[in-house]
This record gives structure tokens, sequence and C-alpha cells, in this order.
């Protein structure tokens, strides 16, 4: 009489081992997917800072060598004073001027702030409904408020200056090493711009640069318009002397 062959399969501890085996695989491959994908977010970062870079360029050279203001010197009267950055670059993302007075339509508004003027890295997004089109937008950047300061602001001794040193951009002599744009950090007082000369002239601490979003360092884009990733004390500390910020340097 033929035996009949009884069907093989794993022992319990041949199933143990594989899972164990799974659970070390996906435990080292994890943190290298997670890494690789936040790396992926950074260089998209970076392009990002690179339009910014770009658009501020183009502006430039339609307006007479002007670079465009933040909200802190913008002011209300955006006619007289100029529109803050979100708004006077606008028409290089929608090849269409922002006219607050006739407004695009929030999608046209959100598409460009959503893609252009939010980092990858920053988890926020503006819905719909969240502002009024003509209100400062969820911004990942801030710019830097140098080049619309005026001398009184940037340095005691000029204390009744009301000029403006670093409005055009044939007045920065060092447009590779000042900082124009830095990613913005979520909890920044200021919603578009990053008030750097207090830094330096009343030894306040940064409460508005993001710092390490890049794993390490941040995000700058120059008056030049080349980006890069930095600490943060790379481009301003007082013991070293260094501020990428100050046209002037230190």
């Amino acid at each position: 009489m033929a035996r009949t062959r009884r069907a093989q399969g794993f022992t319990l501890i041949e199933l143990l081992v594989v899972i164990a085996i799974i659970a070390l695989l996906i435990g080292i491959l994890l943190p290298a997917l997670g890494a690789a994908r936040t790396r992926a977010r950074g260089v998209l970062a970076m392009s990002k800072l690179r339009d910014l870079g770009m658009a501020s360029t183009f502006y430039s050279d339609v307006n007479k060598g002007r670079i465009q203001n933040s909200s802190h010197s913008a002011g209300f009267n955006w006619f007289e004073n100029g529109f803050p950055w979100n708004f006077a670059l606008y028409e290089y993302f929608a090849d269409a001027p922002f006219d607050p007075l006739d407004p695009p339509d929030e999608g046209a508004w959100l598409s460009v702030v959503n893609e252009h003027y939010r980092s990858p890295l920053d988890r926020r997004v503006q819905e719909e409904g969240e502002r009024p089109v003509t209100s400062l937008p969820v911004n990942s950047f801030g710019q830097s408020v140098y080049f619309e300061l005026q001398w009184r602001e940037i340095g005691s001794a000029r204390g009744g200056d009301e000029g403006r040193p670093y409005r055009y951009r044939r007045s920065i002599i060092r447009p590779s090493e000042t900082i124009m744009f830095a990613s913005l950090a979520q909890d920044a007082d200021e919603p578009d711009h990053h008030m750097a000369h207090f830094w330096k002239n009343n030894n306040a601490a940064n409460e508005s640069v993001a710092i390490d979003r890049f794993a390490p360092g941040e995000g700058y884009v120059f008056v030049d318009g080349h980006a890069e990733v930095e600490s943060f004390d790379d481009t301003f500390d007082p013991e070293r002397k260094r501020d990428l910020w100050d046209p002037r340097g230190w």
C-alpha cells in the first residue's frame, strides 16, 4: 500500500525567524527612505528659493534696478510705498501683475502661493477661504529688510538720515555674499520678512529664520540669485564678525 506524503510547510520557529528578518529589514530601510524623502524635498525647496531669486532679478530689471519691498515698509499704501514681495513678484509666476483693486480669483492666487511661496519642507498649506487674496499669505520664506531700511535704522551714527542705501541692486557691493531670502519659521512674528538688523544693532536673538529645516542647515538665496544651504551661525555670528545679511558685512 502506497504511503501518503505529508504536505510540507513552515514550522512555527521558521515563521518567527522570517518575521524577525522582515522586521529587521524594515527597521534598516525606513530611516534611509525617510532621509531620501527629506533630501528630495530639500532639492525642491532650493529650487523654489532660486525661483524667488530669479523673479526678484526680473522685477529689478523692469523697475530701474530697485529691489522689491516686504510688508515692513509697504505699509497700507502699496501704490506709494511699493507692493510687498508676495504681490510684487506675483506676475513672474502667473504672467499677470497683481492688482489689489482688481485681484485675481482665489484659485489663481493660491496656486502661486502654494506652488512658489511654500516650501515642501513646510507642512503648512493655505486653504481656500483662509485669508483674503489681498492679505499676506502663509509664507515659507521671508525677505531680509535691509533693502528697505533707512540709514537711521541701520546705524546709530546716521541717526537723522532717512536715505535708503540698499534700495537698488547696484548699491549691493557683495551680491554673492548678501542674503535676500531665507526660510521663515512657522512661529515667526513677521509674516514675510526677517528683521536681520536687530540681531546686530539690538543684540536680539533670531526668531524668524527657520533652523535646520534642511536637516542640517537652512536654505538661503542671495542677491545674485544663487542659493545655498548653510547653518544660521554661518550667516550671522558676532564672535566671528560674520554677517551675510547686512550688505556692508560686519
